[in-house]
């Protein structure tokens, strides 16, 4: 079966929203990321005001805890957690598309049409791309990858209780240090078909 979701997780600075949204435009197909997140869960918030609020502060580590929970048994942040992940089955089931990040490869482990990828890459070319991208002194981008990076695998570790990166909870990691950003998205594109 050709793999028609494709999952990608990624350090900061890494590059892996970049080939995300390559892939996506290259296959056709919706992509998602953070902020489509985010804005989805807001516009749902009229059915479920406590899960999108939840997950809204969640996502945006603006969550404050003092939003009711809905259920006795889950946490706020659990809460929020199964409601991105209802989120993220819900878009999976509706088609190909591309999902960077939120624990989208573990929530959606159990599907052959999903490729899980993870991008990687040297830290000293993070925070140039970092830089040169997002306009950063080095000092700005080495904290902002640090941090970023730390908030990632507590969280990915939280949701899934495996460590964030390790190669074999994906189908394919890629060191876009060696690889360059073009060679990611081709290997990727190759590994669907």
């Amino acid at each position: 079966m050709s793999k028609q979701i494709i999952t990608i997780g990624r350090q900061c600075g890494s590059g892996g929203h970049i080939i995300g949204q390559e892939i996506a435009k290259k296959l056709g197909i919706p992509f998602y990321d953070k902020e489509f997140l985010e804005n989805e869960g807001l516009r749902e918030s009229a059915r479920e005001p406590s899960c999108t609020s939840l997950l809204f502060g969640l996502a945006t580590g603006m969550y404050d805890g003092y939003i009711l929970s809905k259920s006795e048994e889950l946490s706020p942040a659990e809460q929020a957690d199964a409601c991105q992940a209802d989120l993220i089955r819900s878009l999976a089931e509706k088609g190909p598309c591309v999902i960077v990040g939120r624990c989208a490869d573990f929530i959606l482990r159990d599907r052959a049409d999903c490729l899980k990828v993870f991008v990687h890459g040297e830290l000293e070319d993070r925070v140039q791309r970092l830089v040169t991208e997002d306009h950063l002194s080095q000092e700005d981008a080495q904290r902002q990858i640090r941090s970023k990076d730390s908030m990632r695998a507590r969280h990915y570790q939280f949701v899934t209780d495996q460590p964030w990166g390790k190669s074999e909870n994906y189908h394919l990691t890629l060191d876009s240090s060696v690889l360059g950003i073009d060679r990611c998205i081709d290997l990727i594109l190759a590994c669907c078909q």
